[in-house]
């Protein structure tokens, strides 16, 4: 059997691990303050469909509030709601390969059910309210993906996304900029996790 993703051509300096690649989910270049799985003890006391959460469950980038931010590849809005004292207002978008997530937002510029094409401004990143910089939680669950695996079935998006627009941390300077660990909401009975 012949996969599509074998034959095409690659856009320059983009992954395209297992034939799916995402364009950057925000504008401009932006750096990387909490890599997924970081920091399993801080978020093993909050759960995910009732089970423990393994580390930290996608990744934040620090960015001024009012950034765009732009849907990862065609797709359908999901949900658009709010999680108090966890992921603030959220964005979700179905996709042909599974779903991507965007957290913390502000300014929304889509509608549920609207679809989008690849690079469509969908919001822009929100202001500081849970007392860290201003940052857009990003995720990604590539189908099919099991919701109560530990990491609420999101995986590592960072080798889906363009490297050029992604600033990595020098070790050297977590003295001058420490990466965040931020809280999540903590699960009551009948919540329901995005």
């Amino acid at each position: 059997m012949k996969y599509r993703f074998m034959n095409q051509p690659l856009e320059t300096g983009l992954y395209e691990p297992e034939g799916i690649y995402l364009s950057t989910p925000f504008d401009g270049t932006h750096e990387v303050i909490q890599f997924f799985g970081q920091h399993p003890d801080h978020y093993a006391q909050y759960r995910y469909n009732s089970i423990a959460l393994k580390g930290h469950p996608g990744i934040d980038f620090a960015m001024p509030a009012g950034t765009n931010l732009f849907a990862v590849d065609n797709g359908r809005i999901m949900a658009i709601s709010y999680e108090a004292g966890g992921f603030e207002r959220y964005i979700k978008i179905e996709h042909r390969w599974g779903e991507s997530f965007y957290a913390h937002v502000g300014d929304v510029q889509v509608e549920a059910g609207q679809l989008v094409k690849r690079n469509d401004a969908i919001a822009a990143s929100g202001p500081n309210r849970l007392g860290v910089e201003s940052h857009l939680h990003f995720a990604i669950r590539v189908t099919p993906y099991n919701r109560f695996d530990g990491w609420g079935g999101f995986i590592d998006p960072l080798s889906f996304l363009n490297p050029s627009n992604i600033v990595l941390p020098d070790s050297e300077d977590e003295m001058f900029h420490p990466i965040i660990v931020h809280r999540m909401a903590d699960e009551t009975p009948g919540m329901r996790r995005p």
